[in-house]
């Protein structure tokens, strides 16, 4: 799990300093000022949150009673109680981070600039270590930290956050889009070379990584060289297996496979003695690459061994994917076809088990707010029950005041009670009314809900399939393949054409069950965006005699997730459309956005149909489907026996 670096500092002396406490202390004791007091109670509340937790909730409740007449202070103090819970439960420090950036954003000053940055910065860790959302991450990370710190001009802390978002593209294996924020990040380090030496010799490390990815070797081994200079001048023993596992990384890629097999076994000894357990089996992954490069099958197979006899820092650990994997090319490259036909085998069921386990999860979550749904309907009904025998109960006795004042003053009463019946009719009858549009608006609401889970429950179906015939079938066709290839090689039948075109026929259908699986579950969608994957989409349906032509004009401002999905599916079905019935030979898709609306048009100059009969089918209905979720509009010109097919919809997103 990728975690972001932060670095806070608050005194004049290090953090570092053992008399860092003992400065605060006195500063605390001596100064008549309480606004200063509760600040520098706030600071040892801070400095003892992940040493001594008890003496940080003392010094915190000591702060908050000095500072509770100051506005600004008792902002702070809520930054501080996120940082006290965020050292012993992080997902609690959450509402109190919010809570603090609220009371803060009411001052323009830097230091609540800065504090507010700290703020977003304690969230951002919060979205990928405890939700595991990056996208969330990134997107604060741009739009909320980087803004603040521009305004505060914190140099050192503007270049690690551009880090931070390099290292997050990285992960997302979108290397030039990380390249663009380590040219900043370095830039900044360079020219200030008062700055932290650890920050800089981690970017230089990071910057030569993403380069490797790239093959960009000369600029790798430039700045490989700046990170050498640095190795010496840090102090934490990480960095030098950081230095050693992308030292080993350029050795690899440059086939020097002797100096990578140095670095790397320096690297893994490390890890090993600072019991750095999961940097040791990423020692020991690439290791075994490299072994596999050089052709040593049997050494690359004992490394292998080693790792799958560990036992798991998790169940289920998804790394025994990777192993099993391991394992059952090893066999196959030295020839054991049963072995590897074993370990491909126990990946494939290991594989199915995490998948039921997230499905599972899924499903209790569904049947969560099934019942949540349930029970708010039948309070709803009993309110409204409950209302009208109020309403009939005032009546009543309204009426029955009303008789008795009338043999009183049976003239006066008569106009009177007149008067009031009619005002009391239009009352019941606007109420009436009223009550008949929350019934017909909670109808439509609970309508638009059934509509939503049953598409929700058909895209999680389609995933499902997909990854069952990804991982199950493919792997099972993958298996027969290598049994085909190898007994091909044992009877030496390599002048049988039956047997190739069997094979042959095979790698066919495992390319046409990846491209199924694709087409059910696109991970571009889930990766990279609604564009990218439409962009995916358009060129995968192409050919020689198919012309699409995509544009994407205006349409850049996010929106929720199920609604690009709905989005990708409602284009997916009217370009199958296209090409299945209309047999076009040039569609064109154009998607635009206008705030919250979402436009498309698809024009093809294929066969025209009768709309009204056409919309009867499954798949024309499951647009509409799609587009009343949206709540949206469509529109179908086309004529039958007449040549071209518009389709226009106007779709409502939440940006």
């Amino acid at each position: 799990m990728f975690m972001v670096c932060v670095h806070l500092s608050f005194a004049q002396l290090p953090i570092t300093d053992v008399r860092y406490p003992d400065s605060l202390l006195k500063l605390s004791a001596n100064t008549k000022s309480d606004s200063v007091k509760a600040r520098s109670l706030f600071l040892l509340s801070d400095y003892w949150s992940d040493r001594d937790t008890l003496k940080s909730k003392n010094f915190l409740a000591k702060g908050s009673k000095y500072g509770d007449k100051y506005p600004y202070v008792k902002a702070l103090y809520h930054y501080y109680l996120a940082g006290y819970y965020f050292a012993i439960n992080p997902q609690k420090s959450e509402p109190y981070y919010i809570e603090a950036e609220k009371q803060l954003s009411k001052f323009d000053n830097q230091d609540a600039f800065l504090f507010r940055s700290r703020c977003w910065t304690h969230l951002s860790i919060l979205e990928i270590d405890i939700k595991d959302n990056s996208i969330s991450s990134i997107n604060i990370l741009i739009n909320e930290i980087i803004p603040l710190l521009k305004r505060v001009d914190d140099t050192r802390y503007l270049a690690v956050n551009y880090h931070n978002i390099a290292m997050i593209f990285m992960e997302w294996g979108q290397y030039e889009k990380a390249e663009k924020y380590h040219r900043l990040a370095i830039s900044l380090l360079e020219k200030n070379r008062l700055l932290n030496i650890e920050d800089q010799y981690q970017e230089y490390i990071s910057y030569t990584k993403n380069c490797l990815y790239q093959n960009k070797i000369t600029l790798a081994k430039k700045l490989l060289n700046k990170a050498t200079a640095l190795l010496p001048k840090t102090r934490n023993p990480r960095n030098y297996m950081d230095y050693y596992e992308v030292e080993g990384m350029y050795y690899t890629i440059t086939k020097v496979y002797t100096k990578a097999l140095q670095s790397l076994t320096k690297g893994k000894s490390l890890a090993s003695k600072e019991k750095e357990n999961y940097l040791e089996r990423n020692f020991s992954l690439r290791i075994y690459e490299v072994f596999m490069a050089t052709g040593a099958y049997e050494k690359a197979l004992t490394v292998m061994q080693g790792l799958v006899k560990n036992k798991p820092t998790y169940k289920f650990s998804k790394d025994y994917l990777t192993y099993y994997l391991g394992l059952s090319e090893t066999y196959n490259r030295i020839g054991n076809s049963k072995m590897a036909y074993a370990w491909l085998k126990k990946y494939s069921k290991l594989k199915d088990s995490i998948n039921t386990r997230e499905v599972e999860h899924k499903i209790s979550a569904l049947e969560v707010k099934f019942k949540t749904a349930e029970k708010e309907k039948k309070i709803i009904a009993l309110n409204a029950e409950n209302e009208k025998a109020n309403l009939s109960a005032k009546n009543s006795k309204l009426l029955s005041w009303l008789f008795g004042i009338a043999c009183l003053f049976l003239l006066i009463v008569a106009i009177l009670g007149w008067l009031f019946y009619r005002s009391s009719k239009k009352l019941t009858i606007q109420k009436d009314l009223n009550h008949q549009q929350q019934i017909e608006d909670f109808n439509r609401r609970q309508k638009i809900k059934i509509v939503q889970a049953m598409l929700n429950a058909k895209e999680e179906e389609q995933n499902r399939v997909a990854r069952d015939l990804h991982d199950g079938l493919g792997g099972t066709l993958a298996g027969i393949k290598i049994n085909l290839s190898h007994y091909a090689t044992k009877k030496k039948n390599n002048d049988d054409p039956e047997l190739y075109q069997i094979m042959d026929q095979m790698e066919g259908s495992i390319n046409e069950l990846r491209r199924i699986a694709h087409d059910m579950m696109p991970e571009m969608l889930l990766k990279f965006g609604l564009e990218e994957s439409l962009r995916d989409l358009c060129a995968s349906l192409a050919s020689e005699k198919l012309n699409i032509d995509f544009k994407y004009l205006g349409a850049k401002r996010a929106f929720l997730p199920q609604q690009q999905i709905s989005i990708y599916r409602i284009i997916q079905e009217a370009m199958h459309n296209a090409i299945k019935h209309a047999e076009a030979k040039h569609i064109l898709l154009q998607c635009s956005q206008n705030d919250n609306i979402f436009y498309i048009t698809i024009e093809d100059d294929g066969k025209g149909f009768d709309p009204n009969y056409l919309t009867k089918g499954m798949g024309i209905q499951n647009i509409k489907n799609r587009v009343a979720y949206l709540d949206g509009e469509m529109e179908i010109l086309s004529a039958e026996n007449k040549p071209g097919t518009s389709i226009n919809i106007e779709l409502n997103v939440t940006t």
